[in-house]
């Protein structure tokens, strides 16, 4: 692993997971904000809506600090995130009103298997049998809380995993992009082409949000915004391979969010399979520290 020392003496790969656990409680509240939202508006118009704020929000940011901070050197590999991100939220927020919060974390973590496998194969990235194993164990930790056969494959299931598949391909296609580009410059280019990818569809669908959903969409902006920098430096600085096992830790957050915002009480399987999830992210860390 990486051997440059950031904040406080921790590893690049401590500082990613830590980041990567954050990303992991902001997307909780992303999701319950785009499930309340999404039973109000279209989620096509509320997909772009939220990407066209984002721009406006970091605009100024970036221009403060000149234009060379959005500059980048791979315009193609940009407008592609920013194609398969649309997509992804496109399907994620249709999702989100049709199913369970808790059954959308768990189908979504399918994208991690898609990513590390594309890691592997496609960047190279070691196939270390640990980091497997820790893998392994967060799927198990997802199959206990959805308990397959019970759930149906219904639209909202099938969409979820569209969604995932995308997420997965963005998710390699920033790991290269990284590479040569600053974090602050990825964020920007990403929100700017899902705007542009969704607006001729959102067109269809447009919709003028009240007070209260105008709000709610710009609290929606802000915490993606905050989400995107999270995840987007966890993954410059670690392996994909480390990262993504510990994006299971949404299924905690999820459950918790759930029943503090729609009252959804976590039952024991759920508890059983946090239980599972956590003990892998804590594992990756101690192995990581060494």
């Amino acid at each position: 692993m990486e051997s440059n020392k950031l904040f406080g003496g921790q590893s690049n790969s401590m500082v990613g997971i830590s980041l990567a656990l954050l990303s992991a409680l902001l997307l909780a509240f992303n999701s319950a904000i785009g499930k309340q939202l999404g039973q109000e508006l279209h989620p096509f118009f509320l997909n772009f809506i939220r990407a066209f704020i984002m721009v406006m929000m970091l605009l100024p940011w970036i221009l403060r600090r000149g234009i060379r901070g959005i500059r980048t050197s791979r315009p193609g590999l940009q407008f592609i995130n920013g194609f398969f991100f649309a997509l992804a939220l496109s399907a994620w927020f249709w999702a989100l009103p049709r199913i369970p919060l808790d059954l959308i974390t768990a189908v979504g973590f399918t994208a991690q298997t898609f990513a590390v496998l594309g890691a592997i194969l496609f960047l190279g990235e070691k196939s270390e049998p640990w980091r497997w194993g820790a893998l392994l164990v967060g799927i198990i930790g997802a199959l206990i809380i959805v308990r397959p056969g019970i759930a149906e494959m219904s639209p909202g299931v099938l969409a979820i995993l569209i969604s995932a598949i995308c997420f997965a391909v963005s998710r390699l296609i920033v790991k290269v992009i990284t590479r040569t580009e600053v974090p602050e410059s990825i964020v920007f280019w990403q929100a700017f082409w899902t705007a542009v990818v969704a607006f001729p569809v959102a067109l269809f669908f447009w919709q003028l949000p009240n007070w209260e959903q105008t709000a709610w969409i710009v609290a929606l902006s802000i915490v993606t915004i905050m989400n995107h920098f999270c995840m987007t430096w966890s993954v410059k600085l670690a392996d994909i391979g480390i990262i993504e096992p510990i994006s299971f830790t949404r299924l905690v957050w999820a459950a918790i969010v759930g029943y503090l915002v729609f009252g959804d009480v976590p039952n024991v399987f759920t508890i059983i399979g946090g239980a599972v999830v956590l003990g892998s992210v804590v594992y990756i860390a101690r192995r990581e520290r060494q």
